[in-house]
């Protein structure tokens, strides 16, 4: 009865105080349950200092424990049992036990080890089909060299889906479910329907099977009829394709990497032939493979885990080829159409730790950061436009927290190729990001942080590059601009995050302000012939983080300079968004990545 009022108390959502199925629906999606903790007082704690007292002793045994959806993992008090059978079987059947264990890096018997311990709490934290997770480590009273862990995660409810609808002729549906029957898998579902698309209906299928006999392979399968073309944006290009991945789940496994095989073209749904075949057909094959091995990861295995200093070696191959493309660029060469035939091979030296905060991009929930470096040099041989030539490139990553908690991350780059004696096609991009510690606006509920980046990339010797784009990360991505050949980019981004702690009906909102300004400089022009493009906006992200669906954005956008067509004012409305920060340090060896 007690469990009841307090349901009651902290839900808003009509369902909430509903009977039977719809009001245990209500109650889980709505509910708020207790405040976040928030970390704005320490700024951001390390991952295994919470597992250090336990080094070197025993795990007993292993228990699992789901919470329900007005639960924070962070909170120590139980759930009656009841409670978390009505929303599972309200909801879905849950993730099972076996799938929490199955996607687990230790065994009863093993010895605790803090960083293992802490990578695989992170690890599970970003599973898209949980909302959050923690490992609890406690004393065995009776035997001091041994520990028990238990496992506390919240599921999302699994079940999503969006609709598009681009007027009144058009309408785009997907629905997925991203737990199928608990075991962690994604099953994906699309269609469109378009009275002006020859034929009016297209349809797309996905399935990703994951973490296969807890190797943590995964293995995504899908094909659709009305994906977007790249270079028109119309839905008219037709996709095969079987994807694999091998994470690095944690830097003391030995292996990494991953697949592809695809096949896309176009068929014309929208247009006269003639303007089709001139300027949008299109036809090509990707195979693209990786791998790479951690070296000396066993012997690591035997020294207690003391380094976090790793070594990799690995190797990439990758051909596309175009069977067909438009009628313009088969005497004129365009990097869009281009054949590619390479192999490149990369050794990668690095360190990282973790660190938990939260109110980065979440709304709340537990998220880690990463502290080190990588540093990766690169070498092959590429094909390109039947153009063969050596590549050697460099990359440099940095990121760390200050001794006030506020975060810097910042990266080199360096790419070029040698061909007839000289280097050519060289390209170089430095950049920071910054944002400050988490801060509580005096007197309310609100919280605050300030993101800052901004970023340089030079081109010189450009010949089979792709030329540098204002719509870029390292630009301004919503701008029209892809007419524009450029050599120089300068950028400087400013945002500002607004969070408050509390829900309406089980959404959290975060409003924030932005501005960017891009300085672009055209190949072969002087640096004062120059231009200079800004953006201005504001807008409000907002989330239910007991849903699987994304982040949703509601953005205005205002430039005072607008090309190719752009209106001053512009307002967006984006869902599905993943907001993570990106925590990979070790990634497919790869050209340096300009745009």
């Amino acid at each position: 009865m007690a469990q009841e009022s307090k349901l009651k108390e902290d839900t808003v959502f009509f369902l909430a105080n509903k009977k039977g199925l719809l009001g245990k629906l209500g109650r889980a999606v709505s509910v708020s349950g207790r405040e976040d903790i928030i970390t704005e007082n320490k700024g951001a704690i390390k991952n295994e200092e919470v597992f250090n007292p336990f080094r070197g002793k025993i795990i007993r045994q292993i228990r699992v424990e789901k919470l329900s959806f007005d639960k924070s993992v962070n909170d120590t008090i139980k759930v009656q049992r009841r409670l978390i059978n009505d929303i599972s079987d309200a909801l879905y059947t849950g993730t099972t036990n076996k799938t929490i264990l199955r996607n687990l890096f230790f065994v009863t018997g093993d010895t605790l080890y803090p960083y293992l311990i802490a990578d695989n709490e992170r690890f599970l934290r970003e599973l898209s089909f949980l909302q959050d997770a923690k490992i609890v480590a406690t004393e065995v009273e009776d035997d001091e060299t041994a520990v028990d862990i238990t496992i506390r995660w919240k599921d999302l409810f699994p079940i999503g889906g969006s609709a598009e609808i681009g007027s009144l002729k058009t309408i785009s549906l997907e629905l997925n479910n991203d737990n199928l029957f608990g075991s962690g898998d994604r099953i994906q579902f699309r269609g469109l329907y378009d009275l002006d698309r020859r034929p009016d209906f297209g349809s797309g299928f996905e399935y990703i099977k994951r973490n296969i006999g807890g190797s943590f392979l995964n293995l995504m399968f899908g094909y659709q009829t009305h994906a977007p073309a790249f270079n028109s944006g119309r839905r008219e290009e037709k996709a095969l394709y079987l994807r694999g991945e091998l994470p690095l789940v944690s830097p003391y496994h030995s292996w990494t990497g991953g697949f592809e095989l695809s096949e896309r073209h176009t068929e014309n749904g929208y247009i006269n032939d003639s303007l089709y075949k001139v300027d949008f057909k299109y036809k090509y094959q990707n195979i693209d493979g990786w791998l790479a091995h951690n070296i000396g990861a066993k012997k690591q295995l035997k020294k207690n885990f003391t380094s976090r200093l790793k070594k990799f070696i690995g190797v990439r191959a990758v051909q596309r080829l175009f069977n067909d493309i438009p009628e313009q660029f088969k005497t004129t060469y365009n990097f869009y159409y281009s054949n590619v035939e390479a192999v490149l091979g990369a050794f990668t030296i690095f360190q990282q730790d973790y660190y938990h905060t939260n109110f980065l991009y979440g709304f709340g929930r537990n998220e880690d950061v990463p502290e080190g470096f990588s540093m990766t040099f690169l070498g092959g041989w590429v094909k390109r436009n039947q153009v063969e030539r050596p590549y050697a490139g460099f990359d440099y990553q940095r990121n760390y927290f200050s001794d006030s908690k506020n975060y810097v991350n910042y990266i080199i780059r360096f790419g070029t190729y040698f061909n007839q004696n000289r280097f050519e096609d060289i390209s170089g991009l430095t950049s920071i990001e910054y944002f400050t510690r988490l801060r509580k606006i005096s007197g309310s509920n609100w919280y605050t942080r300030h993101f800052l980046s901004g970023s340089i990339t030079q081109q010189v010797k450009t010949v089979l590059n792709e030329p540098l784009r204002l719509t870029s990360i390292f630009g301004i991505p919503e701008f029209r601009n892809e007419l524009t050949r450029a050599s120089t980019r300068i950028t400087a981004n400013c945002e500002s995050v607004f969070y408050n702690t509390q829900k309406n009906y089980g959404f959290s909102f975060a409003p924030f302000i932005f501005s960017n300004i891009t300085y672009l400089k055209s190949i072969g022009e002087g640096f004062d012939k120059g231009d200079i493009f800004t953006s201005f906006g504001t807008g409000v992200r907002t989330r239910n983080e007991n849903l699987v669906f994304g982040t949703m954005e509601l953005k205005v956008f205002y430039y005072p300079r607008t090309t190719d067509r752009m209106t001053p004012w512009n307002l967006t409305f984006n869902t599905g968004l993943r907001f993570k920060y990106n925590s990979q340090l070790l990634k497919r060896p790869d050209f340096v990545q300009v745009n």
